[in-house]
């Protein structure tokens, strides 16, 4: 697997000009708020697969938000993409003893903001990238065809998508959106 600093060294990951910064946070903030709110309307309109769809999206744009905004970084599309580009800065993001501390504080508000949201990491902090994880997974479930992936009964799909949105995708976005350097 790729290392964070292989992604510096490859500029697969590098700091903004400032002359792009305001345009790729802004870019990637309206976004992640387009995607999360386009996942009601596909609820409501009974369809899970896009509501899973428009769900991950939301937690990928509000996390390159989050790294462009507070940690002046950019993700490259070249080579592994920006999914996992993503997925590996951020399991470097968490790594920060200071970082940990907050997320840590971010994950208890989450428990009580949603109800059915609960910490899945003993090291609390690995939490963020395990959601972004089970999430991606969880978008792959609905669009690509898999012996290893099956999805649920078609009656159970939007139960399970509206599930989804409210312990996964919202949370998440919610903590992206407090998380600060």
């Amino acid at each position: 697997m790729v290392t964070y600093k292989e992604l510096l060294q490859k500029q697969l990951v590098k700091k903004l000009e400032k002359v792009e910064k305001e345009k790729y946070v802004l870019f990637h903030l309206d976004n992640y708020k387009i995607d999360l709110d386009s996942s009601e309307p596909f609820m409501r309109l009974g369809n899970p697969k896009y509501t899973v769809i428009a769900g991950y999206y939301a937690m990928l744009n509000a996390t390159l938000w989050n790294f462009a905004k507070h940690f002046n970084l950019k993700m490259s599309e070249k080579d592994i993409g920006v999914h996992t580009n993503c997925l590996i800065v951020l399991d470097e993001v968490v790594k920060d003893k200071k970082r940990k501390e907050q997320i840590i504080r971010l994950l208890e508000e989450a428990k009580v903001e949603f109800n059915s949201f609960t910490i899945l990491k003993k090291n609390s902090e690995e939490t963020l990238p395990l959601m972004l994880r089970h999430c991606a997974e969880k978008r792959k479930k609905y669009i690509y065809y898999s012996t290893e992936r099956n999805l649920p009964k078609s009656d159970d799909r939007l139960n399970e998508a509206k599930n989804f949105i409210g312990t996964v995708v919202k949370p998440y976005v919610s903590m992206m959106e407090k998380l600060k350097c």
